[in-house]
């Protein structure tokens, strides 16, 4: 049991529905409902009465739980404020390395934040792939990294941030919308695909479903390579093919009916987000208040 599954554990019990939840929390309605259902085999209690046709309803034991909850996410914000008025006044310069989703969509509203608390703090951020940002860890240019899939090495401290899954993204009107808006793999493979440069998490995670099903790039029409995200958002409004990508990064252009999305029912395409930093480097103050903050639990 972590603060994210309260955090969401609170939202659901508020908004009485996993998707209002979701669409709250940024996040997909079947992350929402798996997060739930392990808290539940964690706790070994049932926490919502499911048998509604309209309104989840707490049970008894999703009561209980929900008073505990919000005590122990309000001693998490004193924590936090706690930590604020013991480095509130702590100046100097935070270097951040980010992958491109976490980079544009996830990022700038926590610095925000973080700068609101932390005025005397300031910080750069570059925004590149996966293997680019570890390895400016590694070589020290970076003070801390947000990547989309975690390298195994032991010199690396990894915290997770958010939960993803990656959608098609196709023209609008392109694949008869379905109930439940879940589409086996064969669906696409007809059309071009544009996908990002060697070194994106995103990539690494599509080739890897793939490789699964016994696929690969190749299966598809044809392949454009694009090393710029929003590219690749054009391209797809404008019918140059179909793109899988972090559900986060088209919210926007599904919005305002610019592209349809779909899950993959047959590829595990989900993943987190993650917060890392070099383990055995010494942080300045500056860079722990940053971390501290954007990962309590860190």
């Amino acid at each position: 049991m972590d603060l994210q599954q309260l955090k969401i554990f609170l939202h659901v019990a508020a908004l009485k529905s996993f998707s209002r939840a979701a669409e709250q929390l940024y996040m997909s309605q079947p992350n929402v409902s798996t997060r739930i259902k392990k808290l539940e085999r964690e706790l070994g209690v049932d926490l919502f009465d499911r048998s509604r046709s309209r309104e989840l309803e707490l049970t008894e034991d999703g009561r209980i739980l929900l008073d505990y909850a919000q005590r122990m996410l309000n001693l998490e914000e004193e924590t936090r404020e706690a930590l604020q008025d013991g480095a509130a006044a702590t100046g100097g310069l935070v270097r951040i390395g980010a992958s491109t989703v976490p980079g544009i969509y996830l990022l700038p509203q926590r610095l925000a934040i973080f700068k609101e608390s932390f005025p005397a703090v300031d910080y750069s951020l570059t925004v590149m792939d996966s293997g680019a940002v570890l390895d400016g860890i590694f070589d020290y240019s970076f003070d801390v990294g947000f990547v989309g899939s975690a390298l195994d090495d032991e010199r690396l401290q990894y915290h997770p941030l958010a939960e993803d899954e990656l959608v098609l993204a196709v023209r609008p009107g392109l694949i008869p919308q379905l109930e439940g808006g879940a589409i086996p793999i064969a669906r696409c493979l007809a059309q071009p695909l544009l996908v990002r440069e060697p070194g994106s998490a995103t990539r690494s995670l599509l080739e890897k479903a793939l490789q699964r099903k016994g696929l690969s790039l190749a299966d598809f029409k044809s392949v454009i390579y694009m090393n710029s995200l929003e590219a690749i958002k054009q391209g797809v409004r404008y019918g140059l093919g179909v793109a899988f990508l972090s559900e986060c990064s088209v919210v926007d252009y599904r919005h305002m009916k610019l592209v349809d999305t779909f899950r993959l029912a047959d590829l595990d395409l989900t993943r987190s987000f993650y917060l890392v930093y070099h383990r055995h480097r010494i942080l300045s103050r500056a860079a722990q208040s940053f971390i501290a903050f954007i990962s309590p639990g860190a």
